[in-house]
């Protein structure tokens, strides 16, 4: 029976004490390349911010009641600045990333690895909440906080130039008001969450990215509401009530490719635009099948990239010269030290030859394209005739074909299993781009011994290679529903 609290079932019981109940109880959840990566750049930046702020003292972490005894009795001391400082109060527990002494009062620090906004209204709430709940737990443990300040990435940092890495953004006012609002409501979280009985579920708009939602209330419902697309909250509150889509009745005020998928769904039956699948006929052959690979590190790889920068590290080429002909495949996965982006942009030049089509899904490979054009100057005509030539068969299956196989989505790997029985990424290593982008950026800073990388290495290459025959199976499988 647990008796602490910790931040991440205390702030999902906010949106939903059912998923704080559960998340407190949670075995530790698998690591994923993805998740291994986002640990290593969390830790990385975290590194990094101890430096910036200056020679402080860090504190242990576990057990906890050594580390909040270490922390009360190092807050009495003449340390200036003090890392990883542990508070309890009650069951709830807390970790600050730095305290900096302000007179006989503490500015509270939260560092995080992502970059800083354009704009200060957008920034991240659950930064805010994050900050929040620290300020909350350590206030009333009884620490004086002056200021409450974030540290994010600086948008304006490069490898080796002048701008420091993260930036310090104050907060003091809105944490200290949402820090109050947690102190309202911890009483009752507490009581709920360490309660023997779990809280029943109720439907709500945050159940949709929720990891239990399948075994909570959308246990048995293979027609959830979220299948719905763009479905905004507002509009969600109005369908709650019918639960699930075969309950919604006509004439609730969907946009009219929400109103179809909820017909394709009701109906169990798909319905196709021959106007829009006849776009296909602008295919010319040979036609190439592109899809990319790429990273965006948060910490700069390259001396001109901002942080987050996306990039290409691999591409997968199906070549096929015309319908019915045996696909042509070539590949290119950068290695994982030096500056690959040249090589890459001429291989992928020679490989794409100078007529046909080349189909890609979505606007990511137009978006590569243009970065290649910004960095390697050199080929840009060559990259401009290539752009040219894209084919995007998204649109044409988003807005041509909608099947209740692909419940509201249109990504690849999404439609591949409804359109082209006995596909799909289920056998694969590798099922998705984090995990590609994460592998490879594991590969780059050293994880992985000689035998793991060329295991990795093969993977992405297999991954990236199922992306391109995934779409030609798609566009087969559009062609034959063309009258």
């Amino acid at each position: 029976m647990p008796d602490r609290i910790t931040k991440r079932p205390f702030l999902a019981a906010i949106g939903c004490p059912t998923a704080g109940w559960r998340l407190l109880r949670a075995e530790q959840e698998s690591v994923t390349p993805a998740l291994e990566w986002r640990f290593w750049v969390g830790a990385e930046v975290h590194r990094q911010a101890q430096r910036q702020l200056g020679e402080g003292r860090e504190l242990i972490r576990t057990p906890v009641d050594r580390a909040v005894a270490e922390t009360a009795a190092a807050l009495n001391l003449s340390d200036s600045l003090l890392f990883e400082a542990t508070f309890q109060s009650g069951p709830f527990v807390a970790r600050a990333d730095a305290l900096r002494r302000d007179g006989t009062d503490w500015e509270l620090i939260e560092v995080k690895s992502g970059k800083v906004p354009e704009q200060l209204d957008k920034l991240n709430a659950e930064y805010v909440d994050d900050l929040s709940y620290t300020a909350f737990v350590a206030g009333a443990a009884g620490l004086g906080i002056s200021r409450c300040v974030l540290m994010l990435i600086n948008r304006d940092y490069r490898l080796d130039g002048a701008e420091p890495l993260l930036t310090e953004i104050d907060l003091s006012e809105v944490v200290r008001s949402r820090a109050q609002e947690f102190a309202d409501v911890a009483p009752e979280i507490a009581m709920i969450l360490l309660g023997e009985v779990e809280p029943p579920g109720a439907l709500k708009f945050v159940c949709r990215s929720c990891e239990f939602f399948t075994t909570c209330v959308g246990a048995g419902i293979a027609d959830p509401l979220f299948d719905i697309p763009r479905l905004l909250e507002k509009k969600f509150e109005t369908l709650k009530p019918y639960g699930r889509i075969s309950a919604l009745p006509s004439g609730v005020g969907l946009t009219p490719i929400q109103e179809r998928v909820v017909r394709v769904s009701q109906s169990r039956s798909p319905e196709l635009d021959q106007q829009v699948l006849g776009q296909l006929s602008l295919v010319a052959w040979p036609a190439y099948y592109l899809d990319f690979e790429g990273i965006g590190p948060a910490l700069p790889w390259f001396a001109e990239a901002e942080p987050y920068e996306q990039m290409p590290f691999q591409f997968s080429i199906h070549r096929v010269d015309g319908p019915g002909s045996v696909p042509v495949h070539s590949a290119y996965l950068a290695l994982n030290a030096g500056d690959w982006r040249q090589e890459l942009c001429q291989q992928l030049l020679d490989d794409l030859g100078d007529r046909g089509s080349i189909v890609v899904y979505s606007g990511y490979e137009k978006g590569v394209l243009n970065y290649l054009m910004r960095t390697v100057p050199g080929e840009k005509g060559r990259l401009e005739a290539v752009a040219s030539r894209l084919f995007d068969l998204e649109p044409v299956v988003r807005n041509g074909y909608c099947h209740p196989g692909f419940h509201g989505k249109s990504s690849i790997k999404a439609v591949l299993p409804a359109m082209a029985l006995g596909h799909s990424y289920d056998d694969l290593a590798v099922r998705g781009g984090d995990d590609a982008s994460a592998i490879f950026a594991l590969m780059r800073i050293g994880k992985y011994d000689g035998t793991a990388d060329s295991r990795h290495r093969a993977d992405l290459l297999r991954y990236c290679a199922m992306d391109t025959m995934a779409m030609i199976k798609v566009h087969e499988a559009l062609v034959g529903l063309m009258r």
